[in-house]
């Protein structure tokens, strides 16, 4: 088969564990026989705004040849710092520069990872030659801009309205910004320590529930981002199959929309392994170590909250 992946890039320049289960992924559908390629949102040009899709020499996984594909002036990628222009991000473009992709690879399936920077003319150009696709959910972020759905410490209360849509996102990164973040200068700095220390000081700043403040100025009102959220329902709505990586998200997805036939299973990565043993130690302190950002999204300060609430005293976390 040939097998066409769209997700955010390669490594080093995207990292995460939407990176890590597509190239894990594909890694293992070449190592099967199947020819491989991902498709992922690049440059955004300052004066030539046409799309095109530029091939690149093949990225070579573990031995394995993955063909790339960039597109040249995507959609803009918000990561998780929201959406203020939202006219930048509903924008489509001629069918012409995909359908020309999508003759010159012949996937037999399409396996999209995010919505972020694609064009719902790309989704188009495959119902037309009636290819398959799949996408799998890895976060919220057709229903939420932020990608979380997480404010003030807790899970947003406005996710049918939009309501506090417009404060929210009034932390978005300006489209200057995401040029660069896109800027093939970028993708070469990025692993500078320097660069390393702005990103960490940017995210720990960001990611602090203390910078929320409800009293900006709104950069939009609940109907602008419903009609950013229909703008995803309808490229969602081309979708074959949407893979649920938790019956949690299936149920946030489907609160929200009305969507084509689904399955849920879990996901991982292959560099997991099973190092558990049993130990025995001097004291009844509970050691968890949790790996992630500083923010309460990711959910380790509420299981902290639920095993206090259990009975567990916070003097027994190491």
């Amino acid at each position: 088969m040939n097998i066409l992946h769209y997700a955010l890039g390669f490594p080093p320049y995207r990292s995460g564990g939407l990176t890590k289960l597509c190239v894990d992924l594909m890694e293992q559908q070449a190592k099967e026989g199947h020819i491989v390629a991902m498709l992922w949102p690049g440059q955004m040009k300052f004066i030539n705004k046409e799309t095109k899709i530029k091939e690149h020499r093949s990225v070579k996984i573990r031995n394995q040849n993955i063909q790339s594909f960039e597109i040249i002036n995507p959609l803009p990628v918000p990561f998780d710092e929201g959406i203020a222009n939202i006219e930048k991000f509903v924008r489509d473009v001629p069918l012409k520069p995909f359908k020309a992709l999508l003759e010159k690879f012949q996937p037999d399936v399409i396996h999209v990872h995010t919505l972020m920077g694609l064009h719902k003319s790309f989704l188009e150009a495959a119902r037309e030659k009636k290819i398959r696709v799949v996408f799998t959910v890895h976060d919220f972020f057709p229903v939420c801009p932020k990608v979380t759905m997480y404010r003030h410490g807790e899970i947003c209360n406005s996710i049918e309205t939009c309501e506090k849509c417009g404060v929210c996102n009034a932390t978005a990164l300006s489209l200057n910004k995401i040029r660069v973040l896109q800027s093939p200068f970028y993708r070469k700095i990025k692993d500078l320590s320097v660069v390393k220390s702005l990103r960490k000081r940017h995210r720990d700043n960001y990611l602090g529930e203390t910078t929320a403040n409800d009293s900006v100025s709104p950069v939009g009102t609940a109907t602008d981002y419903l009609r950013l959220r229909n703008h995803y329902y309808s490229i969602l709505k081309l979708m074959d199959m949407i893979h649920y990586n938790s019956s949690v998200t299936k149920k946030v997805y489907e609160f929200v929309f009305e969507l084509p036939n689904s399955c849920t299973f879990g996901i991982t990565h292959s560099d997991i392994k099973d190092c558990r043993r049993i130990r025995t130690y001097s004291d009844d302190k509970l050691r968890i170590r949790y790996l992630g950002p500083q923010g309460g999204a990711k959910g380790f300060f509420c299981s902290r909250r639920h095993l206090m609430n259990c009975g567990v005293n916070s003097k027994t976390f190491a």
